[in-house]
């Protein structure tokens, strides 16, 4: 293999970026691909899915990648980092790190009302009449839910992602707190809204994993039947020896704080947003767009990974 060939070029490791409109998700995303970012602000509207080849630039991801101290008053690590001989990546005899393909998922403005956790099948597969039943006597209508996590189908959120960005904007987005912790918040302020994302996403990996359970047992065939259900029923036992501890697998997490350089960042919330990432055993990250070694949140989610 050469070494400007990814070692992962088979199986990228594939990064959701979830969080409220305004925190900088897509700014993190060009910034880590393209070196920069566009200053105008542009909501995204669908799920964009960006594969690019991933070389640290900054001394510090290096450093990460090199399992090497971090050390940084703006990142806290929760999360056990992994072994450096692995599966994605290399490291020569100068240090150097091999390239590493990597995925990352833009996505919508999250919007509690309009999430759903879990669904077994993409809602963007056509049924046919007989299963919609009367939902088929009119026209159809555009779909306005969206997913966290889809079991089959066509959607970038599956089962196949190994971690997500939690983004939250230490800059107040109502009215701005005072400077102890007991105060409360707007429900969809960005600190609440990390609250939303991480309740959603338990149930989402839950509902998922229960459903590869029960299809490893073969109780997801046809639950009309009754043929089926019988022979489900006698086969329990045989089956008995699969554990749960086979289906309770949980991607890494990073909560992620921007534009902590502003004039009008708020040190509570930073804070705020650490204690979140120690209470959930997350890790957590304060970076800038305009001044911060992006990659350094990539490199810490590929070690976690």
């Amino acid at each position: 293999m050469s070494g400007s060939e990814p070692l992962n070029n088979d199986k990228p490791i594939r990064i959701a970026v979830l969080g409220g409109a305004r925190f900088g998700k897509t700014s993190i995303i060009s910034k880590l691909i393209m070196g920069n970012f566009r200053d105008t602000y542009y909501p995204t509207h669908q799920i964009n899915s960006n594969l690019f080849t991933y070389k640290p630039s900054s001394k510090s991801a290096k450093f990460i990648l090199q399992n090497k101290p971090v050390r940084d008053d703006n990142v806290i690590i929760n999360q056990p980092l992994k072994p450096v001989n692995n599966k994605y990546y290399t490291i020569n005899n100068d240090g150097e790190v091999s390239p590493i393909l990597v995925e990352l998922i833009d996505t919508p403005s999250f919007n509690p009302q309009q999430v759903v956790p879990f669904l077994e099948a993409s809602l963007h597969i056509k049924l046919p009449q007989d299963v919609l039943h009367n939902l088929a006597n009119e026209p159809r209508r555009p779909v306005s839910t969206n997913p966290l996590l889809v079991a089959s189908g066509a959607s970038e959120l599956n089962g196949n992602t190994n971690g997500y960005f939690f983004v939250y904007s230490s800059i107040p987005s109502y009215n701005p707190p005072s400077y102890e912790f007991e105060s409360k918040l707007p429900e969809n302020h960005s600190i609440n809204l990390l609250k939303t994302m991480k309740i959603a996403l338990d149930e989402a990996w839950e509902e998922y994993n229960n459903f590869k359970k029960n299809w490893e047992q073969g109780k997801e065939t046809d639950m009309f039947s009754f043929k089926i259900a019988l022979k489900n029923l006698l086969k329990e036992n045989k089956k008995s020896n699969i554990t749960l501890n086979n289906y309770n697998y949980k991607p890494s997490i990073w909560i992620v704080c921007t534009q902590i350089n502003n004039s009008l960042s708020s040190p509570t919330l930073i804070e705020q947003g650490k204690e979140l990432a120690k209470e959930w055993n997350y890790g957590f990250i304060a970076i800038d767009n305009l001044d911060s070694d992006v990659d350094e949140l990539l490199a810490l989610m590929i070690r976690s990974i």
